[in-house]
Formats: structure tokens, sequence, C-alpha cells
């Protein structure tokens, strides 16, 4: 029987179909992790699908610096924490007033509303264009509105790189709005 970093190592050396192999040996724990959390079989099975595609694209950064078990936890763990607070988002927005609003423009005038919401059709029409690593970042934080911290703790890595993504984004963001504005 292979362990676990053997599998690791297959699968980033090209061979996808090792991944089943690891979907196999934990998918009955991430779903139980995801069950306590998420109190319902199907938000449970979302939190464990999106597991399973997060460790999927970072496979290779698994360092081995514990162990791969722990290592799938915090994921989960990770994961099931930022669905539970997307969903309680949602209930939150939906019962203001009967009506789902964007987030934060309740304390806004109508002129600021409107150059928010400019401002994020602005970031979309571009985003496309950024590198993938900057188009998370700007996903997550514009469109997610998640903090720094869950942005990092999303993606495995560190603040500070979600930071420099972030204002590395915003400029080439706005060097693009200004070259096609001109």
């Amino acid at each position: 029987m292979e362990t676990d970093e053997q599998i690791i190592q297959q699968v980033v050396e090209g061979n996808q179909q090792m991944f089943r192999v690891l979907i196999t040996r934990y998918q009955a724990k991430v779903y139980a992790v995801a069950l306590k959390v998420a109190k319902n079989q199907r938000d449970a099975e979302d939190i464990a699908q999106e597991v399973f595609l997060q460790l999927y694209r970072s496979l290779g950064q698994f360092k081995g610096e514990s162990g791969f078990s722990t290592w799938i936890y915090r994921i989960t763990m990770n994961k099931a924490i930022e669905y539970k607070r997307r969903q309680d988002r949602q209930k939150a927005q939906a019962t203001d007033d009967g009506f789902t609003s964007i987030p934060d423009s309740s304390m806004l005038t109508p002129e600021e509303a409107l150059m928010k919401n400019a401002e994020k059709e602005m970031v979309h029409a571009h985003l496309s264009e950024l590198p993938a690593s900057y188009r998370d970042v700007v996903q997550l934080y514009y469109f997610e509105e998640l903090s720094y911290g869950e942005i990092a703790s999303n993606l495995n890595v560190a603040v500070k790189t979600v930071e420099s993504r972030l204002y590395r984004a915003r400029r080439l963001l706005k060097s693009k709005h200004e070259g096609g504005a001109t």
C-alpha cells in the first residue's frame, strides 16, 4: 500500500488517476467534518466537492511539514467555515427589508453606490486579462468580499502575498482602465 506522500508525488508528476486513491481514502473524513459544520447533507457534499477541487489545485504546494491528513483537515475546516459565512451573508442580505442588496451599500449615498457598482463593473470587465494568481485574489476580495485572512487561507498563501497581489492587480486594472479610456 502506497503512502499519501508517494501518491501525491505521482499526482504532481502527472498521474491524475492516483488522485482518485486520495479521494477514496479521505472522502468519508472530509464529508464527516463538513457535515459537522454544515449540519446538512447537501451542504456537506458541496463543501467536500470544494475541498477536493482545492486539494487538486494545491497538491503541488504540500510540503510534508505536517501530515497530509492534517493538511486536508485544515482545508476542509477552512472551506466549511467559508461556506457557512457565505450562507450567513446571503441570509442576512435576503432578510434586510426583504430585498437582496449589495453588501455595505446600505450606508452609501446613491452616488457612492453608483460609483461602487461602476468600479465593480470595471474590475469585472478586465478581470479575465489578469494573471490567474491576481484574478483569484481580486475575485475573492471584490466579488465574494472575503477578508485578506480568509483569502490567504483559501489560497494557502501568506496574508502579505494576498496584499501584494491585490496591490499589483489594482495597478494593472487601473492601467488597463486608463488605457481603454484614452
